[in-house]
């Protein structure tokens, strides 16, 4: 009897070790969702946790012919298009994403929204962007893009032009 009972701690103290050890990594990969962006520290993120699909990260980019370029928080008055670019956690077709183009503090324009792009996601597609071209020179300031995935918000950039 003293064999089996012997056996029955040992299994005991295993499950309270691996009980604790999966603990600990339960509470690492919850900390770990909320990436920042990868140019600078200048993303937040406001998501559910419960949310199916959500923005991994977010990034501000510099144009190259139409597709985002180089990532930026920074651009000149005469980058005339930015692009943000979010990568989600999985690709899962029909995911509603919303990109909201605003003014936070900008001198000769009322602060505000500027404009919105809506795009819906297809099959394999994680990787999303949409870009904002304005006609004439940026007004120097700040801005933010915030990002909605499936009507709620999840993460917010914000950039600059110098």
């Amino acid at each position: 009897m003293k064999l089996h009972s012997g056996w029955l701690a040992a299994g005991l103290l295993l499950a309270v070790v691996l009980a604790c050890n999966t603990s600990k990594n339960g509470n690492n990969s919850n900390s770990n969702n909320s990436n920042s962006n990868k140019s600078s520290n200048s993303s937040s993120n406001t998501r559910s946790a419960n949310a199916d699909v959500y923005v991994e990260t977010i990034e501000m980019a510099k144009d190259n012919n139409g597709e985002p370029g180089d990532p930026t928080t920074s651009y000149e008055p005469g980058d005339r298009t930015v692009h943000c670019v979010a990568h989600l956690n999985k690709a899962k077709a029909g995911t509603e994403v919303k990109f909201v183009w605003k003014a936070v503090d900008v001198s000769g324009i009322k602060s505000g929204e500027i404009t919105t792009v809506d795009y819906t996601t297809k099959s394999f597609e994680n990787k999303v962007h949409a870009h904002l071209t304005k006609p004439a020179d940026w007004p120097s300031g700040s801005y933010k893009v915030e990002v909605y995935i499936n009507g709620a918000l999840d993460k917010t950039v914000s950039y600059t032009v110098e």
